[in-house]
């Protein structure tokens, strides 16, 4: 993420949201203040920084129609791990801006201080979707029961909750897109990923590998023949997808995709048709 007042990102995702910084550095690039921000090790998938921010004190304002992030979404273990992440926000002080069952997960929705979307959410069990009779995977937006939610915890632990006590992990990435066709022409030709949703009546899509619900989610809501992603602007700088080093696609850079600026040897940078970069790593 790039960020215009780090102090003040800082204090957000280190005091509300209880993330540790990992390290501290430059951008080999730009030379620009980088920040990696994640948990502690004895955590899940604390070999990676969940967040990356990238102090750009020039950095310009996007416009109301931008392509870029929608929201980056924690994925939390379970529903006790989401009332915990909903307690300790709510004692921090934090305004949320929505809550939803999507019948697939359940939600908790907020922004940071620059305004960039964020959601957490619990995933119920595969078991429990179900699919249309195209084969795509129903999601709706629907009342959260948070009193069902908060009764996961037991009053000792409303009483001290953790922000996010059993780690997280991003779960998918929400982007704001100009061309609904075609991001979602990029992200399955040159990524594989298929659609898992259709919501493209309603001006969104979505697309995962394997049966997962969604990786990636696309929409034109605000950004329908808008303004695409240019270097430089606020919010989403770039994110990761990371392949099983045995996926067969992490050749990708080399057949798939054209003309990719390679990084380093596990990883490819590309952009989208917006201009949203994206690289492609090995876990």
């Amino acid at each position: 993420m790039r960020v215009k007042d780090l102090n003040k990102s800082l204090a957000f995702y280190q005091k509300i949201m209880g993330l540790k910084i990992e390290r501290r550095g430059r951008d080999p690039m730009e030379d620009l203040e980088i920040v990696e921000l994640g948990f502690e090790e004895t955590l899940i998938d604390a070999l990676h920084p969940l967040l990356i921010l990238k102090h750009d004190p020039s950095t310009k304002e996007t416009a109301h129609n931008f392509a870029g992030l929608f929201h980056f979404a924690i994925l939390v273990p379970d529903r006790k791990s989401l009332a915990h992440a909903y307690s300790a926000l709510e004692r921090n002080h934090l305004r949320f801006e929505g809550f939803a069952d999507h019948l697939v997960s359940e939600s908790l929705y907020l922004h940071d201080p620059e305004r960039n979307g964020i959601e957490i959410y619990r995933d119920r069990p595969i078991s429990e979707w179900t699919r249309d009779r195209d084969g795509h995977i129903v999601m709706d937006t629907l009342p959260l029961d948070l009193d069902g939610v908060l009764n996961e915890l037991s009053s000792e632990e409303r009483n001290s909750p953790k922000t996010f006590p059993n780690g997280a992990k991003i779960g998918h990435m929400h982007l704001r897109v100009t061309n609904l066709e075609q991001s979602v022409r990029f992200y399955r030709e040159k990524l594989g990923l298929h659609v898992s949703a259709d919501w493209s009546r309603m001006g969104a899509m979505f697309l995962a590998a394997g049966n997962y619900h969604h990786h990636i989610g696309l929409n034109v809501w605000y950004s329908l023949n808008g303004k695409k992603h240019e270097r430089g602007d606020a919010g989403l700088d770039k994110f990761m997808i990371r392949l099983p080093r045995d996926s067969g696609v992490a050749s990708l850079g080399s057949e798939s995709v054209k003309s990719p600026s390679k990084r380093n040897e596990n990883e490819e940078l590309l952009s989208d048709p917006d201009g949203i970069q994206l690289s492609v790593g090995t876990a």
